[in-house]
């Protein structure tokens, strides 16, 4: 019953002209040769079409899949109207001639709702291209926000170098690379455009970040860190990165804020000269309150022989238990907010206890990993292509029972231990799964409240699906996927694509599931449900298109093929919008980033922030280089609620501020007051503003 032209309103309450093709996109496809049978055809698509249309304006697109033009066309249309018989005559036309006629009629009905997804074996086919997607927005994204930094301290940036870097990006966007419905040859071009995109952008991202940190006074004790933090409000996360020793007979490390307090520091890995020094090393530590857009210096320094403050705290549990103790079934790690405990054979999270409150997240174990027998091809689950073009997809998916499924807490290793230090409690195990193998790192940071987890699956099995599974203690909670630039309440049981996270909540108390990369999620009977991986390929499909006998897309099987995937677990009080759920999500996906920098002066303090915004519903999306040096700053009310009277205020001169369009065009000019600008935000809306900066080496 929907009609052909109508107006779709989105979550923010904007309406857009949509245009609808009820019986696909070749109505008029392929047309006869003949004008007496093309007579009959055109008249017959035109009443198809009829109950579905508006007015005398309609659409039949000629054409479809990598179809070429049709020569004898033009000529049959000219009969035909030559003919005249007919109530309607047909022209070729471009889009903007039907919006054109629609406009006109003023009597569009207004849909609202979700017109999208279509196939959920998308989700989890080709998994690689979803990481690799999520992972190159945080690296260009960064690059922007460096480059922008960069240009206001008076260096040159390359705004179409910046352009070419996102091309192969926006590419892979389409559809079908996107959802990785692809032959192998096809699959191997899309990863060398993301791979080109990566380098390009790693490469920009590291020349800006030491053009803005040559500004900044490093001078001090130590070696000098820079913990810059991409995301528009202060934040506490954690810190890894590799330090190195020349000098013989470093025991330890110590660090220190830019204040010059001791930090927590803990050592990962360690290799040592042959006196027992420290040659390399990956440290961890917790950098707290990094201002918005802004960095903190800290400095590491080496430690002479004596107690080694990294290592001595560090306490480790396995199976058989530590030096006074006998074999351990159970391990548990904790921080000041969790406390989680594993079955130290199998893997499985048996308790997830929330300190604040006092309540036990998990109704029974979880971060298990399920395999289930899957025969569908790279766009359904457990079937074949069939034509579902003109549906949303709202097949449910439940929880896997046993017999049907095979668990990964089925398996055991004998190599699950805990191991507890100043900075992190962490637990790990690895064991045979299947034909292949599982393991998992589950990880608690000392002040940061979240349950970070990476499982590392190793398939050697063909259409097969592998979903990790999180039964909850909430009842009858809601289910709340972020979308872009916003957040929607869904249907339990049917798998749909979210952003970052996923939250199911009673109200009262909620638990979020992030991800990184992995769209595929769920909440059926009170669980949280992640698809990982598929291993699939084109099974029912016609040969055309690129796609003929002998070409492959075996690949898409994953056989042999070890990936690694990354979610994390956010127990919380109330429900998403209180606990700021959007953050957490951004701030999963988004690590601080950490450099060994030289010492120097600079007209920079030792910890700083480019911007400070009023409220903490409003999420800084964007910060990026402008057209004539100017600055383009996008952000977005996350939580669903109007919010009048929103402040930015920049740590630089603004001269002017301009709301601007995606095109970045100049639009209604916004007043400066004490650098800051104001405005008010509408639930989910988009803003983008156009600053103008004085540049810094102008003040001085």
């Amino acid at each position: 019953d929907t009609p052909s032209e109508f107006l779709w309103e989105g979550i923010d309450g904007t309406q857009v002209p949509a245009f609808w093709l009820p019986f696909g996109y070749a109505l008029l496809y392929p047309a006869p040769g003949n004008i007496a049978e093309f007579d009959r055809f055109a008249k017959r698509r035109f009443e198809l079409i009829t109950r579905f249309s508006g007015g005398s304006d309609r659409v039949a697109v000629s054409g479809a899949d990598v179809s070429i033009p049709e020569e004898h066309l033009p000529q049959m249309l000219k009969e035909f109207n030559r003919k005249g018989d007919a109530p309607f005559s047909i022209r070729f036309g471009v889009p903007t001639d039907f919006e054109a006629a629609v406009a006109k009629r003023g009597n569009r009905k207004v849909l609202t709702g979700e017109l999208n997804p279509v196939f959920q074996g998308i989700y989890s086919s080709r998994i690689e291209i979803k990481q690799w997607m999520r992972d190159l927005e945080r690296t260009l994204t960064t690059a922007e926000k460096l480059g922008a930094l960069a240009q206001w301290l008076g260096f040159p940036v390359d705004r179409e170098g910046l352009v070419r870097t996102w091309d192969p990006v926006l590419f892979n966007q389409a559809h079908d690379l996107a959802s990785g419905v692809m032959v192998d040859k096809v699959y191997e071009d899309t990863i060398r455009g993301f791979e080109f995109s990566k380098k390009a952008g790693d490469q920009a991202g590291d020349a800006w970040f030491e053009n803005f940190s040559s500004k900044i006074d490093t001078r001090g004790g130590g070696a000098p860190i820079v913990v810059f933090n991409s995301l528009g409000w202060p934040r506490t996360d954690v810190v890894e990165m590799n330090v190195a020793f020349s000098e013989a007979g470093v025991a330890d490390v110590s660090l220190q804020d830019a204040s010059g307090r001791a930090v927590p520091v803990q050592l990962l890995t360690a290799e040592r000269y042959g006196d027992g020094g420290l040659k390399h090393a990956r440290i961890v530590f917790v950098a707290h309150d990094v201002p918005a857009m802004g960095y903190s210096v800290y400095t590491v320094s080496p430690n002479r022989p004596g107690p080694s403050a990294g290592e001595a705290e560090i306490r480790s549990r396995g199976l058989w238990g530590d030096t006074s103790a006998g074999q351990q079934d159970r391990g548990s790690i904790e921080n000041e907010y969790y406390r989680v405990t594993f079955n130290l054979w199998t893997g499985e999270m048996v308790s997830l206890r929330v300190k604040q409150g006092d309540w036990e997240a998990l109704s029974g174990p979880a971060n298990v990993v399920a395999r289930e027998q899957d025969g569908g091809d790279f766009w359904e689950l457990y079937g074949t292509l069939h034509g579902g073009r003109n549906i949303q997809m709202i097949k449910k998916h439940m929880p896997p029972r046993p017999g049907g499924a095979e668990f990964s807490s089925q398996w055991v290793g004998g190599n699950g231990s805990t191991n507890r230090g100043p900075v992190l409690s962490e637990y790990k195990v690895s064991h045979p799964f299947g034909q292949g193998n599982f393991g998992t790192t589950v990880r608690l940071y000392a002040g940061v409240p979240r349950v970070d987890i990476k499982t590392q699956i190793l398939n050697n099995d063909q259409f097969v699906r592998y979903r990790a599974l999180f039964p909850t203690s909430i009842k009858n909670g809601t289910r709340v996927d972020e979308i872009p630039f916003g957040a929607l309440e869904r249907p339990l049981g049917v798998e749909l694509p979210a952003q970052n996270w996923i939250d199911y909540s009673d109200g009262k108390k909620g638990i979020a599931l992030l991800n990184q990369g992995l769209p595929g999620n769920n909440v059926a009977e009170d669980t949280l449900l992640l698809s990982l991986m598929r291993s699939a390929r084109i099974t029912a499909y016609a040969f055309h298109g690129g796609f003929e006998p002998g070409v492959s897309s075996d690949s898409g099987l994953s056989v042999g093929k070890s990936l690694t995937l990354h979610y994390a677990l956010t127990p919380h009080a109330g429900d998403w919008r209180e606990a700021g759920i959007y953050r957490a999500g951004l701030e999963f996906n988004n690590p601080l980033i950490a450099r060994k920098v030289a010492k120097h002066s600079g007209i920079l303090p030792k910890r700083w922030g480019f911007l400070e915004v009023s409220h903490l519903n409003v999420v800084t999306s964007a910060l990026k280089p402008g057209p004539d040096g100017s600055v383009i700053l996008r952000v977005y009310e996350a939580s669903g609620r109007a919010t009048p009277g929103v402040k930015i205020k920049l740590n630089a001169k603004i001269t002017s501020a301009h709301e601007s369009n995606l095109i970045e065009d100049s639009g209604r000019k916004l007043r400066v007051e004490n650098d800051s600008v104001q405005f008010d935000l509408g639930p989910y809306e988009i803003k983008t503003i156009k600053f103008q900066l004085h540049p810094v080496e102008s003040e001085k």
